[in-house]
């Protein structure tokens, strides 16, 4: 480009008007009209109008699991193994499908499962081991069966555990199905009152149940007492508010944010919050052997 044009362009006011109808047509309408393929695809293809499911792109998907790596203090390529692990696992996938297809919901739901970001709730549940997941919400179930799968898998290798999952929903977690719905356990009722009640000691605890501000901090403070030093607190609704930010400072953990980037989707995508001690690799079995010599 001519430098005299160039100057004109980018540091003149009369510049920044003629570069105008470009910045619209040329870089802004592109995407919008992207988006407005991508979103008149979905609606004629999906059946979904919340709870939207989606796959991740490739390098998406590798951001993924370097964050679960940060978060458990377990190796990449560990980490890695295991998102592939649940990719492949095909009797997984085939009871979702057809639990998804034989459900009352099924016009309301897509029968194909796309993980999205609950791969990294599995990578983290394989690698840390752990005794007792608390899950609030659990709407179809596609995250419950998820953690239900990767314990099944731990349990396999000697290391069982169980996840707890609370809804208000009387038919909630329609897509649970054995083998995995051994490693789950439905907790109906209000998931403040519920977690205010439970006794057992939490290894991992995740908050999806209603994203209210003031509710998701409620249910924070309800189950801080079962949370141990090891403990690792996750939630869904980290894109929205600082909630598990301010409760990560409140305990005196790090926090970090992974945002989903789907693929092919026109959602912006969610995200996973991480409340968990930098540095730290996470192995619960090892906490609850040197808790129980301590004793």
């Amino acid at each position: 480009m001519n430098p005299t044009l160039r100057h004109f362009l980018k540091f003149t006011a009369a510049g920044r008007w003629v570069v105008l109808p470009y910045r619209f047509f040329g870089i802004a309408l592109p995407r919008v009209l992207r988006q407005l393929r991508l979103a008149t695809r979905w609606t004629f293809t999906s059946k979904e109008h919340y709870n939207f499911t989606y796959d991740l792109t490739d390098l998406n998907e590798r951001y993924l699991a370097s964050f679960i790596a940060v978060v458990s203090g377990h190796p990449l390529r560990e980490i890695e193994g295991y998102i592939a692990e649940l990719k492949a696992d095909e009797r997984l996938r085939s009871v979702l499908m057809n639990r998804a297809r034989a459900s009352r919901d099924r016009h309301n739901s897509d029968i194909v499962p796309r993980y999205g970001r609950r791969m990294g709730w599995y990578a983290l549940v394989r690698a840390t081991r752990p005794r007792v997941v608390l899950e609030t919400g659990v709407d179809r179930g596609l995250g419950t069966a998820v953690l239900a799968a990767a314990l099944l898998r731990n349990a396999a290798e000697g290391f069982p555990g169980i996840v707890y999952a609370t809804d208000i929903v009387p038919d909630c977690g329609y897509l649970l199905d054995e083998p995995f719905k051994a490693c789950c356990r439905i907790l109906l009722g209000d998931s403040v009152t519920t977690l205010q009640s439970f006794e057992e000691s939490v290894d991992l605890f995740l908050h999806d149940s209603d994203h209210r501000p003031e509710y998701e901090w409620a249910e924070f403070i309800a189950i801080e007492p079962r949370l141990h030093d090891a403990s690792l607190v996750l939630s869904d609704n980290s894109a929205e508010t600082s909630k598990l930010l301010e409760f990560a400072i409140r305990r005196g953990r790090s926090f970090l944010y992974f945002q989903d980037q789907p693929k092919d989707h026109w959602w912006p995508g969610d995200g996973i919050g991480a409340a968990f001690i930098p540095g730290a690799r996470t192995f619960f079995p090892d906490v609850h052997r040197a808790t129980t010599l301590e004793k």
